[in-house]
């Protein structure tokens, strides 16, 4: 009867022991799925959104920009770019993006408050005062980027067999 008893008491603790292991694992397995699927889906709406701020810098290429800036053209830019901002994609700015971002309107700001620029709206901005412009422009999209991973290497090539296939591919006979 002793037996029978212990058997019964280390099979209950045994059943009881790994429930609470399977209730945990289960719980973190979810998490981890869910904090997975919340932060695939944060990527894929800051993509979309940092696409559409990427093409209004293109006024501010420094190759081969589509016509000069003007007044005109800054001031387009500057409402795009503020109405993106409240509307689009402000809220998926990263803290590594916000600086370069709020840079880049104040520069904007600074040449939109220039009363002679704002006399002559039509008139091409020159390079001295456009160049911080472009700047902060070009420093914008590379935060941009780097945000989002473009400029990375994937981790799928970057690691692993593959990685260790292409060195073999590359190296000398």
């Amino acid at each position: 009867m002793a037996d029978t008893i212990q058997s019964v008491l280390v099979g209950g603790v045994a059943g009881f022991v790994s429930a609470v292991i399977t209730y945990f694992s289960t719980r973190f397995k979810t998490r981890l799925e869910l904090t997975a699927e919340y932060d695939k889906e944060l990527q894929n709406n800051r993509l979309t959104a940092y696409k559409k701020l990427w093409g209004m810098l293109d006024k501010f290429a420094r190759y081969g920009r589509e016509g000069p800036v003007t007044y005109k053209v800054l001031c387009q830019v500057s409402n795009d770019t503020r109405n993106w901002y409240f509307h689009d994609g402000g809220i998926y700015l990263t803290r590594a993006s916000r600086g370069p971002y709020f840079r880049l309107k104040q520069l904007m700001q600074d040449a939109l408050d220039n009363r002679l620029l704002a006399d002559h709206p039509d008139i091409v901005i020159e390079e001295k005062l456009l160049e911080p412009i472009i700047q902060a422009g070009s420093r914008l999209r590379t935060i941009l980027s780097d945000d989002i991973g473009t400029k990375r290497a994937s981790w799928l090539w970057g690691t692993g067999i593959l990685a260790e296939l292409t060195a073999n591919m590359n190296a000398p006979d």
